[in-house]
């Protein structure tokens, strides 16, 4: 077997197996026809066969390019070609969810609306994604500039849960010049996405991912001189276990405290607890009632901010007001 394929095979193996899969447990696999998804597809079959478990392929068909369907045809007979049974989902964008977050995260949504009722309807233990170590340098990148959070920097995590789906993504640890390779060396075909640009060509009507992964990464290589996908990506997987620790810590100290309306908490409980510990409270105080539209971040800050002074209120998104003061902090609707 040669070395790529191997290395690739390997990854999605452990992965498997850290999750605890069994003989005849159902996959499904996110494939979009382009090469990290055809490598993924590849390696998954193989350690699907040798382990004994089922595994069933989705192309999804935005229709928002030109040849979207032809593309989509391809990819689910090149599946079909490997022993994996595939099926096209062709969807519509949300008008409500494009007007309010934009076209990219329109389609991402109905993207994982597709998968999640086809690996439902399949009673899928799993569903694959073929994000790599380039996304996850990407991902770093992005949500670093788009949000001033520390979790910004925690990257994508190879095992996670989504309205109520389980979701792996494998080749974390591989990047897309190995991907490439794989597909080389097994003699699979792929489908470039236009949208993804051309390394050093970018125009500003591509997607924010897009140019990063086109102009941001290629510079920040040759500048670091080399290796700086690698190293953001490793960056990320470290800072996320200590963002899990503190996160932990906030869960803890929050537990004998009911999510409810009004909320109530002691102000002076926050504020003695360590400073990133007390800004993670905050956070998870603030998500539990917010829209996860909401620019929670910012809120977080004036939330702290509230409790240095040790009174004050502001009004929160979703028609919720937050107070400090007699040694409280208190949330409830505005009207209250």
């Amino acid at each position: 077997m040669p070395r790529e394929i191997k290395k690739a095979v390997g990854e999605v193996r452990r992965c498997f197996r850290s999750v605890g899969l069994c003989r005849g447990d159902a996959l499904l696999l996110a494939c979009s026809g382009g090469r990290d998804s055809m490598a993924l597809a590849l390696a998954s079959e193989i350690c699907a066969r040798s382990m004994g478990l089922f595994l069933s392929g989705i192309v999804v068909d935005h229709g928002l390019q030109e040849g979207s369907g032809e593309a989509a045809a391809q990819a689910a007979a090149k599946l079909s070609r490997m022993g994996i049974r595939a099926k096209i989902a062709k969807i519509s964008l949300d008008p409500e969810e494009e007007k309010e977050n934009g076209e990219e995260a329109a389609a991402r949504e109905a993207r994982y609306g597709a998968i999640r009722r086809e690996a439902e309807d399949l009673g899928a233990r799993a569903v694959l994604l073929a994000h790599t170590l380039t996304d996850q340098a990407e991902s770093v990148l992005l949500d670093a500039c788009k949000t001033p959070s520390s979790a910004s920097w925690t990257g994508m995590a190879e095992e996670c849960r989504r309205e109520g789906v389980t979701y792996l993504r494998p080749f974390l640890r591989i990047s897309r010049r190995e991907t490439t390779a794989v597909c080389r060396e097994a003699g699979v075909s792929w489908w470039d996405d236009p949208t993804n640009g051309i390394e050093g060509e970018a125009g500003k009507e591509l997607p924010r991912r897009s140019r990063i992964r086109s102009l941001v990464l290629p510079e920040l290589d040759e500048i670091s001189g080399g290796g700086a996908e690698a190293h953001l990506a490793a960056f990320a997987s470290m800072h996320r276990e200590d963002e899990e620790f503190l996160d932990s810590l906030a869960r803890k100290a929050l537990e004998p405290f009911a999510f409810a309306l009004p909320f109530s908490i002691p102000s002076s409980l926050l504020s003695s607890l360590p400073r990133p510990v007390e800004r993670r409270c905050c956070r998870i105080i603030l998500k539990s009632f917010l829209d996860r539209r909401a620019a929670v971040e910012k809120q977080v800050e004036a939330f702290m901010g509230l409790l240095e002074k040790g009174k004050g209120e502001i009004c929160l998104a979703s028609s919720l007001r937050l107070r400090v003061g007699k040694g409280e902090a208190v949330i409830n609707l505005c009207n209250n």
